[in-house]
């Protein structure tokens, strides 16, 4: 099995969400399960069906979080020199086309959040950034089109 990256929050924030799906909302389900049986296990009965596939669904995402933990290897420190765009850099870029600034830590795929500058390795950018140095441009092809970055500066 293939390891992910992520960094030491993004494994706790994974950690307390299936903490929390198990101790509060696992319990509340089950609840609400084991009430909508008293009226019976009838096709009619839409309150057990609905009991039932909101079980399956939390089945589900607990399941998916112990897949993401099994396969997450928390990387702690830094593995690349200092002026590298690497796992864990705050990278700042500018749009070659736009202008605009753009200010990213690089992080694994499951805590990647672009809106809160949390950019995924495994992304288009993300990957064209990996190993670039200050002042390096990168040409990327998106799903929106062709972007041409140039790397300001990286800060650890």
């Amino acid at each position: 099995m293939e390891k992910i990256p992520i960094t030491r929050n993004g494994y706790r924030h994974l950690a307390a969400e299936l903490l929390h799906l198990r101790r509060v909302v696992r319990p509340r389900v089950l609840e609400e399960l084991q009430e909508a049986r008293l009226f019976g296990i009838k096709a009619d009965n839409q309150q057990y069906l609905l009991a039932r596939e909101n079980h399956s669904v939390l089945l589900r995402k607990i399941h998916d979080l112990e897949t993401k933990l099994a396969q997450c290897e928390i990387f702690v420190g830094r593995k690349f020199t200092s002026k590298v765009v690497g796992f864990g850099t705050w990278t700042v870029v500018r749009n070659l086309e736009t202008g605009e600034t753009l200010r990213f830590q690089m992080v694994g795929p499951y805590e990647s959040d672009v809106a809160n500058g949390r950019l995924s390795i495994l992304s288009p950018v993300g990957r064209s950034l990996m190993g670039r140095s200050e002042g390096d441009e990168v040409t990327v092809f998106t799903p929106a089109g062709e972007r041409t970055y140039q790397v300001l500066e990286i800060l650890s």
